[in-house]
This record gives structure tokens, C-alpha cells and sequence, in this order.
């Protein structure tokens, strides 16, 4: 099995924020890694000020049939499984982009910056979108007001000095899950998965507040308790099956403990990445730029694999290809 995963550099240089990584899970060895750099349009320095993250590195990484599909902050760009380059699509309404899955012949990209999921075909041509902070429900539940956004204009580079966690109503979308061909997505402010097809909260759990990553897998849900340093398994219909508490496993606690490194010293274990293998076994990420994979039946830590010792090199897109 291959793995593949894109990396965020926080406070790194955007040129060098980032890299999409293929590693043998059974050797460990890297066989591929190309650095990943928003271009066309370009990202500066001068265009984006927060240097937590922002326009840095990879972000969300789709297979569909033998190519990725590896979002960056305005892009999916297209890979062969030797990470060579096959192209590249985009929107004017890419922002800030984070996960992304198919459903069938369609694309679901969750543009995290103005709480949108955009739906293209794999050639990019728009095909559909839903807003967060437009729905009447979610607007009634959690007192959101809508975003004032032109859709008819590039919105790409327009976002890069706001910073959405200041506004009052924004989200922070940041993953979309097809169950049953119904699109979900995760709202991270809230702790909340909403069924957009049927317009109903299906998980709400304020002790994930910022979460990531959204899997379903068998009869299971499973979302990242980012800051919690958890993985958290539920039910479709929202109840607790299992947590698993990454600082349980002795390899991942000598981690957290180790000396402290640089400013981002507090985002160790901050958890995001997460790849099914199969029904009973998923990989996890966290910083320092590390994956683990996990038995969800028994809990087991089954492997440990260390890209990075640095804290603020972060795994952000995770896929497991077998």
C-alpha cells in the first residue's frame, strides 16, 4: 500500500509551505514529493499576511480513477501516482479550499474561506453549490448572518486578508462526505455534520469544536477531534460509538512530550488527515507531520510513520491507496 499525503509549513515561505508526499506504508520509504505552490493566479507574501497556514501547502487529496486530485488554497491540481503534474482546474469561487470528495461523475469541494461547497465535473466545468450561512436552518439554529460575496466575480485572491475565525458568522466548513448519495459536511466552529440533502442536523458535539477531516465507513461516521486530540466514531445517526484518545498510545504521548521547539509548540497533535484502508482500519494525521494507523475495532495503534520532528510541518491531506 501507498500512501499519499500533502503537508501545510506554518511559518514558512508560501513557496516553501508545503510538499504532497507518496511514501510506502510498508517500508517507509519516500518514492515521490513535489512542492506544492499556489500559482496562476500567485500568491505573495505581500497578498497574504497570516502566516499560520492560509495559502500554504496542500490541502485535501481525492483519488479518482488513476489520478489525484490535491487541492490547494485556489486549486485542485491533477497528479499521476508519480506525482507528475497532469493539469490543474479551478473556480472563481475557490477559496481557501481544504477537503474535497466525489459522488459518482462529480466533485464536492468544500471552500472553506466563505463557508461554500462548490460542485464541479473532474474537468472542472461548475455544476453546483450550497452556502452554509444561506440556509434558513443552520441561519435560525446558530444566528448566522449571510455572507455578502459576489458569485459573478473571481473571489479567489479576494479573501486572503480577512481573517474568517474574527467574523461572527463564518463556519469554517471544512469537509464534505457523500453517505448514501446525500452530501454532509462539517461545520468546525459548531462540532456539527449537516445533511444538506435532507436539511437536518445530524451530529452536534460541542467537545469537537474545531474539528476536522469527515469519513463515513460501514455504519460508522468518524470526524478528528483536532485540538481534543481525538478520533471520534459515531453512528449515522450521531451517537458516540468509540473515542480514541491518540495520547493513550504510548509512541504518540512521547511525541507530545517532547522538548518544546518553536512558536507552534502548542499545535502538537493538532490532529487532521484522515484515509480509510479498508472497513476496520483508518490512518490518522497530526503535527508533528505524522500518521498513524489505527484499528477501529479494537483500537489499536497498528503503525506509526514520522515525515517530520518539526511542529510546524503539518499533515493536512491523507490517502490511503491500495
Amino acid at each position: 500500500m501507498d500512501v499519499f499525503f500533502s503537508t501545510v509549513v506554518r511559518q514558512s515561505p508560501i513557496e516553501k509551505g508545503g510538499e504532497l508526499v507518496r511514501v510506502d506504508w510498508t517500508t517507509k520509504k519516500v518514492i515521490a514529493k513535489k512542492p506544492l505552490v499556489p500559482i496562476d493566479p500567485l500568491i505573495t507574501e505581500d497578498d497574504d499576511p497570516n502566516p499560520r497556514g492560509n495559502a500554504r501547502g496542500g490541502r485535501g487529496i481525492l483519488r479518482y480513477g488513476d489520478t489525484l486530485y490535491v487541492a490547494i488554497y485556489h486549486s485542485l491540481l491533477l497528479f499521476d501516482t508519480s506525482l507528475d503534474l497532469k493539469g490543474k482546474v479551478t473556480n472563481n469561487l475557490f477559496v481557501g479550499l481544504h477537503e474535497v470528495c466525489h459522488n459518482n461523475d462529480t466533485i464536492w469541494v468544500a471552500s472553506t474561506a466563505i463557508d461554500g461547497v462548490i460542485c464541479i465535473d473532474p474537468h472542472g466545468k461548475f455544476i453546483d453549490s450550497w452556502w452554509a450561512r444561506e440556509n434558513s436552518r443552520i441561519q435560525k439554529v446558530f444566528a448566522l448572518e449571510p455572507l455578502s460575496i459576489n458569485k459573478n466575480v473571481d473571489n479567489r485572491l479576494l479573501w486572503l486578508k480577512v481573517q474568517p475565525n474574527k467574523q461572527p458568522s463564518h463556519t469554517h466548513l471544512n469537509a464534505v462526505a457523500v453517505n448514501k448519495g446525500q452530501l454532509h459536511v462539517l461545520l468546525n466552529r459548531f462540532g456539527v455534520v449537516y445533511n444538506t440533502k435532507t436539511d437536518n442536523v445530524v451530529l452536534e458535539d460541542t467537545s469537537i469544536i474545531g474539528c476536522h477531516n469527515l469519513v463515513f465507513l460501514g455504519e460508522r461516521m468518524i470526524v478528528n477531534d483536532s485540538l481534543g486530540k481525538r478520533v471520534m466514531v459515531y453512528s449515522h445517526a450521531g451517537k458516540l460509538i468509540r473515542e480514541i484518545d491518540l495520547l493513550a498510545y504510548p509512541e504518540v504521548a512521547a511525541i507530545h512530550d517532547e522538548e518544546a521547539a518553536n512558536f507552534y509548540e502548542k499545535r502538537r497533535l493538532f490532529v487532521r488527515g484522515l484515509s480509510p484502508i479498508n472497513n476496520d482500519h483508518i490512518l490518522v494525521g497530526f503535527s508533528p507531520a505524522t500518521i498513524v494507523e489505527i484499528d477501529l475495532n479494537s483500537g489499536r495503534l497498528l503503525d506509526l510513520y514520522r515525515y517530520s520532528k518539526d511542529v510546524a510541518v503539518c499533515v493536512h491531506g491523507l490517502l490511503a491507496w491500495t
